[in-house]
């Protein structure tokens, strides 16, 4: 081959490598391994950065990024100088505002007087893009996961309640058989044992009994005695029929519907109940307001009485206060219940209505109390918040609607 033909087919090889060059879907730039200046570059490097060819040529090749990545560009550039390759994702952008996000891939070339580096961007910008949304999806997959969770965290507590409420149902019955079929029979005798001591006294009182006998001081005092006794028996039986009938009316086991109640019977009921964890530490005070009656499930409110009534009494560590104070506030009954207890501190405040969380030791607490009581007034389209001084006490406000 001759000197003209070879230079012919160098021509020709040199005009076909250009104008693959020129026809590459990726922006390709041809760089100065000394300088880092761009010796030239294709039309694609033209759209992708929105730059004239005359813009680009001379500059810096990491002047063609924004500030923020103009340090990560240096940077691999001179690795590409010092290990012959190098790779990144950046982006470009453009005079009017908008950018472009390409994959890096750039290689030193040897091209026999001089060193290049040829550095290729691919868009990757709608590639870019739908990794976005994919991971913004995933997020809310993740959210909605986690609040689906939350939400079978709530039924799960309610289904956990409705198991502990029947069981309670069950043992209400029995007790109740158990205790007034024996307290039936004390009942009577007492009566009896009364009527038998008047009588004794009607007898005693008459003339004819002699006075040495009608006014024996040990004998008065004998009388005396068995009439207190007779009091306090009498008392403690009356106790004992209005606890049976409290736990009875706290479990409502013939009213597991809706039904139309005296709010301040279920907080009454409710208090008898807890009667034995504030008997002598704790006063009760009530300041109850002329309250409509209101449609609700009975017993659901009745434990979330039970719950927080239960709670109070366990944040007093000593002796303190509960104040229940109800009121009607634009056709809603509001119920407030406060404490001077412990308080609960700002950071889990937010945190006390969740399923599981609980700041009680093992075997103390379960961490669904407050979650029920936040899901059945839920139920009953009511709301309950939480306001609360360590060291001073908590109240908690709920609010029903009327019908």
């Amino acid at each position: 081959m001759t000197d003209s033909e070879e230079l012919a087919r160098l021509k020709k090889s040199e005009m076909v490598y250009r104008r693959m060059i020129e026809m590459a879907a990726d922006a390709i730039f041809a760089i100065d391994t000394e300088s880092g200046e761009i010796l030239g570059s294709n039309p694609k490097a033209s759209e992708l950065t929105g730059l004239s060819d005359k813009e680009i040529t001379g500059r810096k090749v990491w002047e063609l990024h924004p500030e923020d990545e103009q340090d990560a560009a240096r940077e691999l550039f001179f690795k590409v100088v010092k290990t012959g390759s190098g790779s990144s994702e950046m982006r470009f952008v453009r005079p009017d505002g908008s950018e472009r996000f390409v994959e890096v891939n750039a290689t030193t070339i040897d091209c026999g007087e001089r060193l290049l580096i040829q550095r290729i961007c691919r868009d990757i910008t709608e590639r870019r893009k739908l990794r976005e949304q994919l991971k913004q999806a995933n997020e809310e997959l993740e959210q909605r996961v986690t609040e689906r969770t939350a939400q079978l965290q709530n039924k799960q507590a309610q289904l956990i309640q409705a198991e502990k409420m029947a069981a309670l149902g069950s043992l209400v019955a029995g007790v109740a058989h158990e205790i007034n079929t024996p307290l039936g029979a004390l009942r009577s005798n007492l009566d009896l044992f009364e009527r038998s001591m008047k009588k004794i006294h009607d007898i005693l009182d008459k003339d004819t009994v002699p006075t040495e006998l009608r006014e024996d001081p040990q004998l008065e005092k004998l009388f005396s005695g068995i009439d207190k006794l007779n009091e306090i028996n009498d008392e403690a039986t009356v106790r004992i029929i209005k606890i049976v009938d409290s736990l009875r009316r706290f479990a409502r086991l013939d009213q597991a519907e809706k039904d139309t109640v005296d709010i301040h019977e279920g907080i009454e009921n409710t208090l008898t109940l807890v009667h034995h964890k504030i008997k002598g530490r704790i006063e009760v005070e009530r300041d109850f307001a002329e309250l409509p009656a209101i449609e609700c499930y009975p017993n659901q409110l009745n434990q979330v009485f039970m719950n927080i009534l239960v709670n109070a009494s366990q944040a007093i560590e000593d002796k303190g206060t509960i104040t229940i104070k109800t009121s009607l506030k634009q056709e809603r009954v509001v119920i407030e219940i406060s404490d001077t207890g412990s308080g609960i501190p700002e950071d889990i405040r937010s945190r006390i209505f969740d399923p599981g969380f609980t700041t009680k030791g093992a075997g103390v607490g379960t961490g669904l109390g407050l979650a029920i009581v936040h899901q059945i007034i839920e139920d009953h389209s009511g709301s309950v918040e939480v306001d609360s001084t360590v060291g001073e006490g908590t109240t908690f406000r709920i609010s029903l609607p009327v019908g």
